[in-house]
């Protein structure tokens, strides 16, 4: 059952964890009304830089720090040797990654982006690469506070880091008009911060010594779950590298700018994963076999309903909103395919699902098949259906990406876990969304507001009548209404 402690810790990460994305959200505004197109638009590879290099600075040591963490649980020396041993691994590799980028950054700058663009790796790409490696460091220090359960510290923490981030960035466009030096430098500044705080959270739970006997099965783990969060940026990135050079800067900004708003919703749905996936993985330790069970399945019962409620909401207020914040029309271009886009982020709970029990089982030969295969096709079907298409064919080939994701995850997973689970609540729902926003998008080339608070309506009533029974079950947990005596 979700105990009440595990909801109110599981609220304050989830807020805390939201907060950097929300800085993000917060700052377009400002993008869009202090920056020109081609300073928008360079904004926008500086930062998708950030995002690949916070990639290659991680290795995806974060995503195996809490599995050996938690298996580790019983031995609180274990814990420290191995905490010490993350810090000075992520440090190891940022030292070498920046001193190649520094090195040959220039000659990739020159070769990935149009002329016209303007792009510079002196100063702010190298700038936009010591970010990722400042995030990266503290996202592995963010990991340790929610598996150590100090989720104050962790709100914290993540305040300072928006505080700071809005504040220099918004205070940079005020004293350097028509330039970039807010945006990049609110970037750096708030990522040299928490790299700080980062260094302080891992010294004091650490034994601050290498220990090689963690590396092998380390590697093992993160080599393969690297290439996997490799794939998903290329996956999210690559249509604006090829959108470049076949659409205008106003139409690719436009779209650009929608999408950093759906990062808003990818960063819950990111945050609430983190947050269930160590009280899953207590589940299936105590059942001590790798199945799927009712009290398991209920965690993503609720990232279901949860997930599809943020988008119908996402697609009601950001039309809304954007008239009242944005001073340029421009930028309103790319609205009409704001329910289409939800549809695919819809397939979220579906793949994380399975990615839990994946990364439960340590099967990550799996994961990279499953993202590998994706990647190979994705890649030229961006570009064929863009050449084609344009920014409709980028849309609808990232829609065909996430469904065949959704299919490798049921056919490569067979093996790894015991499924038991409702169809209804883990497919039905996500699906029927899904299905409801494309042919609403096929047959309305225009928003309509109308359309989506129906949806939502009609979704509420959906769920009451699904989930009834655990609702009230839940509600009664919570002191909000009687419990039934029988």
């Amino acid at each position: 059952m979700i105990s009440k402690s595990f909801a109110k810790s599981s609220f304050v990460f989830t807020i805390g964890g939201a907060l950097p994305m929300l800085a993000s959200i917060l700052m377009l505004p400002f993008y869009t009304n202090y920056l020109s197109d081609v300073q928008y638009t360079q904004v926008l590879f500086y930062i998708s830089v950030s995002l690949l290099f916070q990639i290659l600075f991680s290795f995806s040591v974060d995503s195996y720090f809490g599995v050996q963490y938690t298996q580790l649980s019983e031995n609180e020396s274990a814990q420290k040797k191995f905490t010490g041993t993350v810090s000075i691994l992520l440090l190891s590799i940022g030292g070498v990654i920046i001193l190649l980028s520094a090195i040959f950054g220039n000659i990739l700058f020159s070769k990935l982006y149009a002329t016209s663009i303007e792009m510079k790796f002196w100063p702010y790409g190298f700038y936009s690469i010591l970010t990722a490696f400042f995030n990266s460091y503290f996202k592995a220090a963010s990991i340790l506070l929610i598996y150590q359960k100090k989720s104050k510290l962790f709100l914290a923490t993540n305040l300072i880091n928006f505080i700071a981030t809005i504040g220099i960035t918004v205070g940079g466009l005020q004293i350097f008009p028509n330039t970039i030096i807010g945006p990049i430098y609110g970037r750096l500044v708030s990522g040299l911060i928490i790299f700080i705080l980062a260094q302080v959270i891992f010294y004091a739970n650490s034994i601050y010594k290498l220990n090689s006997s963690f590396l092998p099965e380390l590697i093992r783990f993160c080599f393969p779950y690297f290439i996997y969060v490799l794939c998903g940026w290329f996956l999210s990135q690559a249509d604006r590298y090829v959108l470049q050079n076949n659409i205008n800067l106003s139409y690719l900004n436009s779209y650009d700018l929608l999408m950093k708003c759906f990062f808003g919703i990818e960063f819950l749905q990111n945050s609430l994963s983190a947050v269930i996936y160590p009280k899953l993985f207590e589940i299936w330790a105590k059942n001590k076999s790798n199945k799927t069970t009712p009290e398991s399945n209920r965690y993503f019962n609720v990232f279901t309903v949860l997930n599809i409620f943020w988008l119908i909401l996402f697609c009601i207020f950001i039309p809304i909103i954007y008239p009242l914040i944005i001073k340029k029309e421009g930028f309103f271009q790319a609205l009409p395919y704001i329910g289409i886009i939800a549809a695919g982020y819809a397939t979220r709970s579906i793949i994380n699902f399975y990615l839990s029990t994946i990364l439960y089982s340590k099967k990550i030969n799996v994961l990279l098949k499953i993202f590998v295969v994706n990647t190979i096709i994705q890649l030229p079907l961006t570009y064929y259906f863009i050449l084609f298409f344009g920014l409709t064919g980028a849309i609808y080939a990232a829609l065909i990406v996430k469904i065949l994701q959704c299919v490798l995850s049921v056919i490569f997973t067979k093996n790894v876990f015991n499924y038991d689970f409702n169809f209804v609540k883990i497919f039905l729902i996500p699906a029927t969304f899904f299905a409801i926003n494309l042919v609403q998008f096929q047959f309305s080339k225009t928003y309509s507001l109308s359309f989506y608070v129906t949806e939502l309506c009609i979704f509420c009533i959906f769920v009451y009548f699904i989930f009834k029974t655990e609702i009230k079950t839940t509600l009664a947990n919570f002191g909000i209404i009687r419990k039934n005596i029988h």
